[in-house]
Protein backbone atom coordinates (compact mmCIF):
# COMPACT_ATOMS: atom_id res chain seq x y z
CA UNK A 1 0.00 0.00 0.00
CA UNK A 2 2.95 2.54 0.61
CA UNK A 3 3.69 2.33 -3.30
CA UNK A 4 -0.01 3.42 -3.71
CA UNK A 5 -1.50 0.33 -4.55
CA UNK A 6 -3.25 -2.86 -3.31
CA UNK A 7 -3.46 -6.29 -4.13
CA UNK A 8 -6.96 -8.27 -3.85
CA UNK A 9 -7.36 -11.45 -4.25
CA UNK A 10 -10.80 -11.67 -5.69
CA UNK A 11 -13.08 -12.67 -8.79
CA UNK A 12 -15.13 -9.73 -10.80
CA UNK A 13 -18.32 -9.96 -10.52
CA UNK A 14 -19.71 -6.88 -11.93
CA UNK A 15 -18.84 -3.35 -13.09
CA UNK A 16 -21.39 -0.69 -13.21
CA UNK A 17 -20.93 1.32 -16.28
CA UNK A 18 -23.43 4.27 -16.23
CA UNK A 19 -23.68 7.04 -19.51
CA UNK A 20 -20.83 4.97 -21.28
CA UNK A 21 -18.07 5.68 -18.49
CA UNK A 22 -16.90 2.81 -15.98
CA UNK A 23 -18.12 4.09 -11.90
CA UNK A 24 -17.81 0.73 -10.41
CA UNK A 25 -15.96 -2.47 -10.34
CA UNK A 26 -17.92 -4.91 -7.82
CA UNK A 27 -15.94 -8.47 -6.81
CA UNK A 28 -15.98 -11.32 -4.68
CA UNK A 29 -14.01 -13.34 -2.19
CA UNK A 30 -15.09 -16.38 -0.26
CA UNK A 31 -18.83 -14.79 -0.11
CA UNK A 32 -18.09 -11.72 0.94
CA UNK A 33 -18.52 -9.04 -1.73
CA UNK A 34 -16.61 -5.45 -2.39
CA UNK A 35 -17.49 -2.63 -4.35
CA UNK A 36 -14.77 -0.77 -5.78
CA UNK A 37 -15.53 3.19 -6.95
CA UNK A 38 -13.14 3.65 -10.07
CA UNK A 39 -13.24 5.05 -13.47
CA UNK A 40 -10.89 2.95 -14.80
CA UNK A 41 -11.12 -0.73 -15.36
CA UNK A 42 -8.19 -3.09 -16.73
CA UNK A 43 -8.71 -6.00 -18.09
CA UNK A 44 -5.41 -7.88 -18.37
CA UNK A 45 -7.38 -11.13 -17.71
CA UNK A 46 -5.01 -13.62 -19.99
CA UNK A 47 -6.62 -16.72 -21.10
CA UNK A 48 -9.94 -15.11 -19.12
CA UNK A 49 -9.65 -12.15 -21.19
CA UNK A 50 -13.16 -12.90 -23.25
CA UNK A 51 -14.92 -13.91 -20.33
CA UNK A 52 -13.96 -10.44 -18.59
CA UNK A 53 -15.17 -8.77 -21.16
CA UNK A 54 -18.21 -10.35 -21.54
CA UNK A 55 -18.76 -8.69 -18.39
CA UNK A 56 -18.88 -5.18 -19.69
CA UNK A 57 -20.97 -6.37 -22.83
CA UNK A 58 -18.00 -6.57 -25.11
CA UNK A 59 -16.69 -9.07 -27.05
CA UNK A 60 -13.10 -9.29 -28.33
CA UNK A 61 -11.54 -10.58 -31.65
CA UNK A 62 -9.59 -13.09 -30.04
CA UNK A 63 -9.33 -17.03 -29.38
CA UNK A 64 -7.27 -19.55 -27.76
CA UNK A 65 -4.65 -22.43 -28.48
CA UNK A 66 -3.88 -25.94 -25.44
CA UNK A 67 -0.12 -25.75 -25.07
CA UNK A 68 1.16 -28.35 -23.02
CA UNK A 69 4.93 -29.17 -22.08
CA UNK A 70 6.96 -31.93 -21.09
CA UNK A 71 9.65 -31.92 -18.71
CA UNK A 72 12.04 -34.92 -18.71
CA UNK A 73 15.09 -36.64 -17.14
CA UNK A 74 17.61 -36.89 -19.60
CA UNK A 75 19.96 -38.98 -17.48
CA UNK A 76 22.25 -39.80 -20.71
CA UNK A 77 22.67 -36.29 -21.62
CA UNK A 78 21.44 -36.53 -25.21
CA UNK A 79 20.81 -32.67 -25.09
CA UNK A 80 23.93 -30.76 -23.66
CA UNK A 81 23.32 -28.64 -21.28
CA UNK A 82 24.42 -25.35 -23.34
CA UNK A 83 22.55 -26.31 -25.99
CA UNK A 84 20.05 -23.17 -27.25
CA UNK A 85 16.26 -23.55 -27.54
CA UNK A 86 16.29 -25.64 -30.23
CA UNK A 87 13.23 -25.58 -33.11
CA UNK A 88 12.40 -28.14 -35.89
CA UNK A 89 10.39 -25.98 -38.75
CA UNK A 90 9.81 -28.96 -41.26
CA UNK A 91 6.40 -30.55 -41.39
CA UNK A 92 6.88 -34.36 -40.12
CA UNK A 93 5.25 -37.82 -40.23
CA UNK A 94 5.92 -39.79 -37.57
CA UNK A 95 7.39 -43.96 -37.05
CA UNK A 96 5.85 -46.18 -35.35
CA UNK A 97 6.65 -50.30 -34.53
CA UNK A 98 4.34 -52.39 -36.90
CA UNK A 99 2.24 -53.38 -33.57
CA UNK A 100 1.95 -50.38 -32.43
CA UNK A 101 1.29 -49.12 -36.41
CA UNK A 102 -1.92 -51.85 -36.49
CA UNK A 103 -3.62 -50.65 -33.29
CA UNK A 104 -3.31 -47.44 -33.99
CA UNK A 105 -4.80 -47.69 -37.83
CA UNK A 106 -7.39 -49.63 -36.44
CA UNK A 107 -9.08 -46.58 -34.56
CA UNK A 108 -10.87 -43.60 -36.13
CA UNK A 109 -9.62 -41.55 -32.86
CA UNK A 110 -5.71 -41.98 -33.89
CA UNK A 111 -5.63 -42.31 -37.64
CA UNK A 112 -4.39 -39.01 -37.58
CA UNK A 113 -0.99 -39.85 -36.02
CA UNK A 114 -0.34 -41.62 -39.87
CA UNK A 115 -1.06 -37.76 -41.51
CA UNK A 116 1.77 -35.34 -42.51
CA UNK A 117 2.06 -33.53 -39.23
CA UNK A 118 3.03 -29.61 -38.31
CA UNK A 119 6.63 -28.33 -37.42
CA UNK A 120 7.56 -26.95 -34.43
CA UNK A 121 8.63 -28.91 -31.61
CA UNK A 122 10.60 -27.38 -29.02
CA UNK A 123 13.54 -28.70 -26.79
CA UNK A 124 15.80 -26.89 -24.25
CA UNK A 125 17.66 -28.30 -20.96
CA UNK A 126 15.87 -26.91 -18.15
CA UNK A 127 17.48 -25.54 -14.70
CA UNK A 128 21.20 -25.45 -13.82
CA UNK A 129 24.04 -27.03 -15.32
CA UNK A 130 23.81 -29.65 -12.43
CA UNK A 131 20.08 -30.87 -13.95
CA UNK A 132 19.44 -33.44 -16.14
CA UNK A 133 16.25 -31.93 -16.90
CA UNK A 134 14.94 -31.04 -20.44
CA UNK A 135 11.95 -29.56 -21.76
CA UNK A 136 9.85 -30.22 -24.87
CA UNK A 137 6.89 -29.37 -26.34
CA UNK A 138 5.25 -29.90 -30.11
CA UNK A 139 1.99 -27.94 -30.87
CA UNK A 140 0.66 -30.59 -33.13
CA UNK A 141 -3.05 -29.59 -31.82
CA UNK A 142 -3.82 -26.25 -32.36
CA UNK A 143 -7.85 -26.29 -32.63
CA UNK A 144 -9.13 -23.12 -31.25
CA UNK A 145 -10.71 -23.99 -27.83
CA UNK A 146 -12.52 -22.66 -24.57
CA UNK A 147 -10.63 -22.39 -21.78
CA UNK A 148 -10.98 -24.70 -18.47
CA UNK A 149 -9.04 -25.62 -15.47
CA UNK A 150 -7.65 -27.53 -15.04
CA UNK A 151 -6.09 -27.23 -18.73
CA UNK A 152 -6.81 -30.57 -20.48
CA UNK A 153 -4.62 -32.47 -22.01
CA UNK A 154 -3.97 -36.05 -23.50
CA UNK A 155 -2.25 -38.67 -21.30
CA UNK A 156 -0.56 -39.67 -24.84
CA UNK A 157 0.78 -36.43 -25.54
CA UNK A 158 4.41 -36.93 -24.32
CA UNK A 159 4.83 -40.12 -26.15
CA UNK A 160 3.75 -38.41 -28.99
CA UNK A 161 5.83 -35.07 -28.48
CA UNK A 162 9.18 -37.40 -27.82
CA UNK A 163 8.51 -39.42 -31.07
CA UNK A 164 8.75 -36.07 -32.93
CA UNK A 165 11.59 -34.69 -31.00
CA UNK A 166 13.31 -38.23 -31.91
CA UNK A 167 13.32 -36.68 -35.45
CA UNK A 168 15.26 -34.00 -34.75
CA UNK A 169 17.48 -35.57 -31.71
CA UNK A 170 17.89 -39.46 -33.01
CA UNK A 171 19.69 -40.25 -29.92
CA UNK A 172 16.44 -39.76 -27.54
CA UNK A 173 14.76 -42.78 -29.72
CA UNK A 174 16.11 -44.94 -26.91
CA UNK A 175 13.76 -43.05 -24.47
CA UNK A 176 11.08 -44.67 -26.72
CA UNK A 177 11.77 -48.14 -25.30
CA UNK A 178 11.47 -46.54 -21.57
CA UNK A 179 10.35 -43.44 -21.02
CA UNK A 180 11.39 -41.26 -18.02
CA UNK A 181 8.47 -40.19 -15.90
CA UNK A 182 7.19 -37.16 -17.31
CA UNK A 183 5.48 -33.79 -15.78
CA UNK A 184 3.20 -32.48 -17.90
CA UNK A 185 1.70 -29.10 -17.16
CA UNK A 186 -0.02 -27.03 -19.92
CA UNK A 187 -1.88 -23.40 -20.55
CA UNK A 188 -3.07 -21.32 -23.23
CA UNK A 189 -1.76 -18.71 -26.23
CA UNK A 190 -4.51 -16.28 -26.30
CA UNK A 191 -4.28 -14.60 -30.09
CA UNK A 192 -5.54 -12.39 -32.37
CA UNK A 193 -5.81 -13.40 -35.79
CA UNK A 194 -3.06 -11.85 -36.99
CA UNK A 195 -0.79 -12.77 -33.43
CA UNK A 196 -0.66 -8.96 -32.31
CA UNK A 197 -1.39 -8.23 -29.25
CA UNK A 198 -4.08 -6.20 -27.85
CA UNK A 199 -3.62 -2.84 -25.72
CA UNK A 200 -5.31 0.17 -25.37
CA UNK A 201 -8.84 1.83 -24.77
CA UNK A 202 -11.88 0.02 -25.14
CA UNK A 203 -15.20 1.42 -26.60
CA UNK A 204 -16.29 2.30 -22.86
CA UNK A 205 -15.02 5.20 -21.89
CA UNK A 206 -12.39 4.34 -18.52
CA UNK A 207 -12.27 0.64 -19.71
CA UNK A 208 -8.87 -0.80 -21.20
CA UNK A 209 -6.97 -4.20 -22.38
CA UNK A 210 -3.45 -5.95 -21.96
CA UNK A 211 -3.39 -9.15 -23.84
CA UNK A 212 -3.79 -11.52 -26.62
CA UNK A 213 0.30 -11.94 -25.89
CA UNK A 214 -0.11 -15.19 -27.25
CA UNK A 215 3.09 -17.14 -26.75
CA UNK A 216 5.27 -14.33 -26.17
CA UNK A 217 3.89 -12.81 -23.19
CA UNK A 218 7.30 -12.97 -21.38
CA UNK A 219 9.12 -11.26 -23.55
CA UNK A 220 6.72 -8.52 -24.60
CA UNK A 221 5.10 -8.11 -21.68
CA UNK A 222 7.36 -5.12 -19.95
CA UNK A 223 6.98 -3.45 -23.17
CA UNK A 224 3.70 -3.87 -23.21
CA UNK A 225 3.10 -2.49 -19.73
CA UNK A 226 4.73 -0.01 -20.15
CA UNK A 227 2.61 1.50 -23.02
CA UNK A 228 -0.39 0.72 -21.26
CA UNK A 229 1.34 2.64 -18.30
CA UNK A 230 1.63 5.90 -20.56
CA UNK A 231 -2.45 5.44 -22.06
CA UNK A 232 -3.67 5.61 -18.11
CA UNK A 233 -1.00 8.50 -17.45
CA UNK A 234 -1.94 10.60 -20.43
CA UNK A 235 1.63 10.44 -21.40
CA UNK A 236 2.49 10.79 -25.04
CA UNK A 237 2.19 7.92 -26.35
CA UNK A 238 4.78 6.19 -29.40
CA UNK A 239 3.82 6.32 -32.66
CA UNK A 240 3.03 2.62 -33.00
CA UNK A 241 0.54 3.04 -30.21
CA UNK A 242 -2.61 2.33 -32.42
CA UNK A 243 -0.76 -0.95 -34.06
CA UNK A 244 -2.14 -2.24 -30.88
CA UNK A 245 -5.59 -1.07 -29.82
CA UNK A 246 -8.63 -2.77 -30.59
CA UNK A 247 -9.59 0.41 -33.10
CA UNK A 248 -7.58 -1.12 -35.58
CA UNK A 249 -10.23 -3.67 -36.53
CA UNK A 250 -12.36 -0.46 -37.75
CA UNK A 251 -9.97 0.56 -40.44
CA UNK A 252 -10.89 -0.66 -43.80
CA UNK A 253 -6.97 -0.39 -44.99
CA UNK A 254 -5.99 -2.85 -41.98
CA UNK A 255 -8.80 -4.98 -42.22
CA UNK A 256 -7.88 -5.49 -46.26
CA UNK A 257 -4.53 -6.18 -44.95
CA UNK A 258 -5.84 -9.08 -42.59
CA UNK A 259 -6.98 -10.90 -45.59
CA UNK A 260 -3.85 -11.03 -47.28
CA UNK A 261 -1.94 -11.46 -43.97
CA UNK A 262 1.28 -13.97 -44.06
CA UNK A 263 1.88 -16.43 -41.21
CA UNK A 264 2.76 -15.21 -38.58
CA UNK A 265 5.68 -16.70 -37.26
CA UNK A 266 4.34 -18.52 -34.27
CA UNK A 267 4.97 -21.97 -32.88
Amino acid sequence: MDAGAQLLRARVEKVTVRNGRVECVHVSEKGYHRSIPTHIFVNAAGPMLQKVSEIIGLELPIFHERHPKVSMRDTLGILPRHAPLLIWEDSQRLTWEDEDREILAGSKETQWLFNGLPSGVHVRPESGPESQNILFLWPYDLEPVKPTFPVPIPASYPEIALRELVTMLPDMKICLERMPKPVVVGGYYTKTKENRLLCGPLPIDGAYVLGALSGYGLMAASGAGELLAAELSGSTLPEYAPAFTLERYENPVYLKMLQDWSPTGQL
